[in-house]
């Protein structure tokens, strides 16, 4: 597994990125197929933030991604965070998948439901430009007569199963994932209900434009 390591607003030390190093063995045998991984060391300079001043980053790329972060006074503890909450997202990969083989109901059986209200909460985070992004890939737009800016971003995706998709939803630690259902054709979402529970939504076009036409 190739591993990069940038300092943002700070140089990495030596000693830092030894401990990187050593930590990524760990995560290297969690996640054998991963091809890649980066790590961003960010310290922030905003005095408000001293509690909070240094923040590790991590992004490990594979079949699929997972990323975590955490933020601390101390940069070695934050790494510490960091590499905490990825190996316990792995950990689940794992658990979940030895449980689907052991007989257990496969997550295609998940049934489609009409519409999330009540059952998820949305706690995605900021949506600002990656680097490498395709241009056009991120936008914002204003809602006319009003101070709201609405954030867009575009990703390109293969179509994956249902269970494909909880387990990426789970690795990137949302509760919701947004993918094209290779088996129905439809865009969809998968979301974390109440428990170990799952749901699926299909997006189907038709009702709307039909209504449209009859008005």
């Amino acid at each position: 597994m190739d591993i990069a390591i940038v300092g943002r607003h700070t140089k990495v030390s030596e000693d830092m990125r030894q401990k990187i190093f050593e930590k990524m063995e760990k995560v290297e045998a969690l996640a054998p197929r991963a091809t890649r991984a980066d790590i961003h060391v960010v310290h922030e300079r905003n005095p408000k933030q001293s509690s909070d001043r240094e923040r590790v980053e991590i992004t490990v790329r594979g079949r699929g991604v997972v990323r975590a972060e955490a933020a601390a006074e101390d940069r070695f503890v934050a790494l510490d965070g960091a590499m905490q909450k990825l190996t316990e997202q792995l950990r689940k990969l794992h658990e979940r998948k030895a449980h689907r083989h052991q007989g257990k109901a496969g997550l295609h059986t998940v049934p489609p439901v009409e519409a999330l209200a009540g059952e998820s909460e949305d706690r995605a985070g900021s949506v600002e430009a990656w680097e490498g992004a395709p241009e056009g890939s991120h936008r914002e737009i204003p809602i006319d007569g009003t101070p709201i800016i609405i954030r867009s971003k575009t990703h390109s995706a293969a179509p994956m199963t249902i269970a494909d998709a909880v387990d990426q939803m789970e690795l990137v630690g949302h509760d919701f994932f947004l993918f094209h259902d290779s088996d129905s054709g439809l865009a969809s979402a998968v979301y974390r209900r109440r428990g170990w529970t799952y749901g699926v939504i299909h997006l189907e076009q038709g009702e709307a434009e039909q209504a449209r036409e009859t008005a």
